[in-house]
């Protein structure tokens, strides 16, 4: 059987899990929504699209500095203003705040320990961002697997073409190269355009002054139903201005702005472009460690159902263990059998 694998923006669907299940507590942990809901989600995902290899990528420590050396803008939007914080909130607001940290923090181990002994692979590379990990992966992977992608990041769909289905939480059905176009304004093809013209407020990339989606889709309408190159783009831009100028009427300023920041597409297109990750030689060694068959020495039920007692995880659920593991057990037994095989194909060499 092909393997279907899933790769998992963690970093992302912890944050979601954790301010989406703020309310569920137990008495021994604390604050568990974000462990529950993440563990949880992952489980559906499994039993949904049968899921029998899952991988967790989170983002390192420092994450993202190789494209803030490209753009010092790069996600400045997201630091952290301590000095503001602390005129502008009172003393339990900020206690408040740091109490949520150390709960993220401490929920994000424990995600962790339990995904250990449910045999579910984890990758996470100091300064390199999940994206680029993901992206590699596919670029590996894509004709060797059937991979499943959940994140809520628009930017992998600059790998559709690879034939990968990505899960966005927010959209009701996986997403593909057949039916992106029912879901968003343009061919999926033209995902890495879109960012490199319009850049990205999310990560705080910089695009060209007035050119938003709907502007861009204006004055190029084939966006929607074929590629384009960026240069093919920035051709026909100065054919129109061109037009205007014979036919004596000014040429549109948001084209002129198109035409004059040839600089500002080459960076986007360095910052944006996931068909080039950006990997460290750790981060190389690591994928290439996902090759690697899990061990199963001091992993499994007995840890994971101990764990769950610890936290009380289970009143949270309702029910048994053992109904709770079952949907993991597609994932485990692959990984028991891709052990089993590496054994027997490796015997003479071990």
């Amino acid at each position: 059987m092909k393997t279907r694998t899933l790769l998992v923006d963690s970093s992302y669907l912890l944050k979601r899990s954790f301010h989406g299940a703020k309310d569920t507590y137990t008495i021994k942990f604390g604050h568990i929504g974000g462990l529950y809901s993440f563990l949880t989600t992952i489980r559906k995902l499994i039993k949904d699209h049968m899921i029998n290899k899952v991988i967790l990528v989170w983002d390192g420590e420092g994450g993202g500095i190789y494209r803030h050396r490209i753009d010092k803008e790069y996600k400045a939007n997201r630091k952290t203003k301590e000095w503001y914080r602390k005129i502008e909130m009172t003393a339990a607001e900020i206690r408040r705040e740091k109490e949520k940290e150390e709960s993220l923090l401490k929920q994000r181990k424990r995600v962790q320990a339990y995904a250990e002994e449910l045999f579910l692979r984890q990758i996470e590379v100091d300064d390199i961002e999940a994206d680029d990990i993901i992206a590699a992966y596919c670029l590996q992977k894509n004709n060797k697997e059937e991979i499943f992608l959940y994140s809520n990041d628009r930017d992998f769909a600059q790998l559709l073409d690879l034939n990968i289905t990505i899960i966005f939480p927010n959209i009701n059905q996986p997403v593909t190269k057949s039916n992106y176009i029912m879901h968003f304004n343009h061919h999926y093809s033209n995902a890495l355009v879109m960012k490199i013209i319009c850049g990205d407020d999310a990560d705080n990339v910089q695009g060209i002054s007035g050119m938003g989606e709907d502007t861009l889709l204006k004055y190029f309408p084939e966006l929607k139903y074929k590629h384009l190159s960026v240069r093919e783009i920035c051709v026909k831009a100065d054919e129109i201005n061109k037009e205007r100028i014979l036919n004596k009427k000014k040429p549109l300023k948001v084209l002129e702005n198109l035409l004059n920041n040839v600089d500002r597409l080459k960076t986007n297109f360095r910052l944006v472009n996931l068909r080039e990750p950006m990997l460290n030689e750790q981060a190389e060694d690591e994928l290439k460690q996902l090759e690697m068959p899990l061990s199963p020495e001091n992993r499994g039920s007995k840890n994971l159902f101990k764990m769950m007692q610890e936290d009380e995880f289970l009143q949270i659920y309702g029910s048994t263990f053992p109904n709770y593991v079952e949907p993991f057990y597609t994932v485990i037994m692959n990984e028991k059998q891709l052990l089993t095989d590496y054994m027997k194909n490796n015997k003479g060499n071990l």
